[in-house]
């Protein structure tokens, strides 16, 4: 199994898991239902209460202005826009929701009328695949409580991501590049890609207890093979490499607590790195990496999946633009969408210290929203 990191917490937050597991092209950057957090925004009525009101109609679906400003407020959070968004901002934000709250519905449409359905054993395989992303079923169920949401709800978003996710992949079919193509990416990237620095193959597996590392380094202190003593505490063990996929770590990037492993003698086991209770380390030195450049041998398996990626993602974002056209979307409040007028040449040189502009927003969130966001 490959392992993304050296160091780190294995808990993953359960609704940024659902945005992955609804599409890997990465269309939409929050969950679906609106269980976003943010005040909802209400006007004043002739007798002084406060009044929710309608500003679209999606598909029939009347659209309240309370849960746009929910949604856009979920979707500032989870693009970290928080300290980067201005007021100017607020309607490309707003056409941006209406827009995916569109094309959500008319893929749900889709599904419909092709009768995709999710089998019980598959929302099973990927609620228990979140589930042993997390060290303890204790800290999994105190994430789901944090992240709002009960098991039941939880199965129901799986359910219907498992659908989308079944269409998208039927929409693309069988995707393939070629060598040549994996050739001349590999040219047109590698000296910066493929670069890497002097460091060190290994094998490291992270364990739930000490206790567990501890009986796994003596083990192999004792001769025995890696992957069987790996094999031996699968149900201790939260993640580890093989000895076909070993991991590759610059050496400088053993620092702190991991400092002590460049002095460590080839084949030997680590002492245990405890960084928490629940995330304890044993590591085994395997060989030196001089500094290169990865042959085309070495890395044409990660170019192809990642050509194989994006031309799925085009596919899946031709498609998605083309079931936006087909939502019937009627703006109540104008005005809330309207964008601004364009900047002067003084005005855009005082917003060119920001981070992230509005343009930038829009199309960050979905390739499948129409040229400046408006929901039209």
């Amino acid at each position: 199994m490959k392992m993304d990191r050296l160091i780190k917490k294995s808990v993953r937050p359960i609704l940024l898991f659902i945005v992955i597991v609804f599409v890997v092209s990465c269309f939409f950057m929050y969950g679906a239902g609106g269980s976003g957090s943010g005040n909802a925004s209400q006007t004043q009525g002739a007798d002084g209460s406060l009044q929710d009101y309608d500003v679209a109609v999606i598909d029939g679906e009347v659209i309240k202005r309370s849960r746009l400003d929910m949604e856009v407020e979920q979707f500032i959070n989870e693009m970290g826009l928080q300290e980067n968004a201005s007021s100017t901002d607020y309607p490309a934000f707003r056409n941006t929701v209406i827009d995916q709250i569109a094309t959500l519905k008319a893929l749900d449409k889709e599904i419909a009328s092709r009768k995709i359905t999710a089998d019980k054993d598959e929302v099973d395989k990927v609620i228990a695949d979140l589930e042993s992303q997390f060290p303890t079923r204790e800290i999994y169920f105190q994430q789901l409580q944090a992240s709002g949401l009960t098991e039941e709800s939880l199965r129901k978003a799986v359910e219907e991501n498992v659908k989308r996710r079944k269409l998208l992949d039927e929409v693309t079919g069988v995707v393939s590049t070629d060598e040549a193509e994996l050739r001349n990416y590999y040219e047109m990237v590698k000296t910066y890609a493929f670069s890497k620095p002097e460091g060190f193959m290994m094998d490291v597996a992270h364990f739930k207890t000490i206790e567990a590392a501890e009986t796994a380094r003596k083990e192999l202190s004792s001769g025995k093979n890696w992957d069987d003593v790996m094999t031996a505490a699968s149900d201790d063990v939260m993640d580890h490499s093989d000895s076909v996929n070993r991991m590759f770590i610059p050496e400088n990037q053993l620092t702190g607590d991991t400092e002590s492993l460049k002095a460590l003698s080839m084949d030997i086991p680590s002492e245990v790195i405890s960084f928490t209770s629940d995330d304890n380390m044993i590591v085994v030195k395997r060989a030196r990496e001089a500094a290169g450049t990865s042959s085309f041998d070495e890395v044409s398996a990660d170019i192809e999946q990642i050509l194989v990626s994006q031309k799925r993602t085009s596919l899946q974002s031709q498609f998605m633009q083309e079931l936006r056209t087909k939502a019937d979307v009627k703006i109540l409040d104008e005005e809330l969408f309207k964008m601004p007028l364009p900047e002067t040449s003084q005005d855009a040189t005082v917003s060119a210290d920001r981070v992230v502009s509005s343009d930038e927003v829009v199309s960050a969130d979905a390739s499948a929203t129409s040229g400046d966001g408006n929901a039209n």
